[in-house]
């Protein structure tokens, strides 16, 4: 079910969901928050902060983060406790008492190490006395529950790709420069050091002034995708082409996705997926091109966003978008896209995890989405 784009076919289905929830968060407690949160889905978790604030989470199933907003949506109006998406970000104290308690590790001397990898997003390894590296499923754990407590839930969803566990090292004091990698350092450090490298990575970023300029410079891309009766995101991509390769490459290999990390001011990154089976690769060329320059036109003419990008595959075709956050941008699409003439089978889809079951069909009847 959508919960950001949902179409009037879903109104009941959403007002039945509405009504079981209330039904459920009425009876709501700190004591058995998680197993009501269960009850509404399995993958949905509840935490109380020492507070009393309940976190309505899917931690690791992002695609359920629209779900878990309308939980707090509806739990904020019954105004019985205070609730929030994403769990906060702790004290270095608290995480070492968590840690403690669920893991058993005592991370008081604990190191970090940070860096940025493909698709802007950080790596982390956390060095804890005791851990037995990667291949320690418990210390692993910990390492990815340390991360989560000292930075909170959004900071990982929207930067953090890995965490990596090791053991302490041993010996004299740490270098300030090492020839393999970046320095470590305190792990309590961990949130300062992490903001400020997205500050000077945001402050590089493009904004959509900016993406709306000429395509010179666009990166080509090839693959082989395989043959398939119908396709999922953009699984049958076989050319396609970037203003933001680093971008384009994170989205297609199914990375960790979030706008936050390629684009300033709050742009979402979408694309527009139109069903072109059985037109020749000429006519399907043609067509998306056009479609491509109306769309720039339109939304730069409004400045609503820019194309950054688009694809040519077995069966689809795609052009990718940067568009100014709210409403206006996305209908603008869809009324180009209609006015082009696409078919039926087409849709505005979603880059970031979070909304990896949004969509919007571009015709009122269009149905859902492969």
């Amino acid at each position: 079910m959508r919960f950001l784009h949902a179409g009037p076919d879903e109104a009941r289905d959403r007002e039945v969901l509405a009504a079981r929830i209330d039904a459920l968060l009425a009876q709501i407690t700190p004591s058995n928050a998680a197993a009501l949160a269960a009850e509404i889905h399995p993958d949905l978790d509840a935490e109380v902060m020492p507070d009393g604030m309940v976190v309505i989470t899917p931690r690791g199933e992002r695609q359920l983060r629209p779900l878990s907003a309308f939980v707090v949506e509806r739990g904020l109006a019954l105004g019985k406790l205070r609730f929030a998406t994403h769990r906060p970000p702790q004290t270095f104290a608290e995480m070492r008492a968590t840690i403690q308690t669920e893991h058993g590790y005592d991370l008081a001397s604990a190191q970090a190490r940070a860096g940025f990898s493909r698709g802007h997003l950080l790596e982390l390894v956390i060095y804890g006395d005791g851990f037995g590296g990667n291949t320690d499923p418990r210390a692993v754990a910990a390492a990815e529950r340390a991360a989560e407590v000292l930075l909170g839930e959004r900071v990982l969803d929207d930067w953090i790709g890995k965490v990596d566990a090791e053991p302490l090292p041993r010996g004299g004091p740490l270098r300030v420069v090492q020839r393999d990698a970046a320095p470590r350092f305190a792990l309590g450090d961990l949130p300062q050091t992490i903001a400020s490298g997205v500050e000077g990575l945001l402050s590089s970023l493009p904004d959509l002034a900016s993406l709306s300029g000429p395509r010179d410079g666009w990166v080509l891309f090839e693959s082989e995708p395989e043959a398939a009766t119908d396709y999922r995101g953009q699984d049958d991509v076989a050319l396609a082409s970037s203003a933001l390769p680093e971008l384009l490459k994170c989205f297609l290999e199914g990375a960790p996705f979030s706008s936050r990390r390629f684009v300033q001011g709050g742009a979402e990154i979408v694309y527009l997926k139109v069903d072109a089976a059985g037109a020749p690769y000429e006519q399907r060329l043609a067509q998306r091109t056009k479609l491509e320059d109306d769309l720039g036109a339109a939304l730069a003419a409004r400045r609503l966003g820019a194309v950054i990008g688009n694809g040519l595959g077995l069966r689809y075709a795609y052009v990718d978008l940067a568009l100014a956050p709210g409403a206006e941008a996305l209908a603008l699409v869809c009324d180009v896209a209609r006015r082009a003439g696409v078919s039926r089978r087409s849709w505005v889809q979603f880059c970031d995890t979070d909304l990896g079951d949004e969509w919007a069909g571009v015709w009122p009847d269009s149905p859902p989405p492969p």
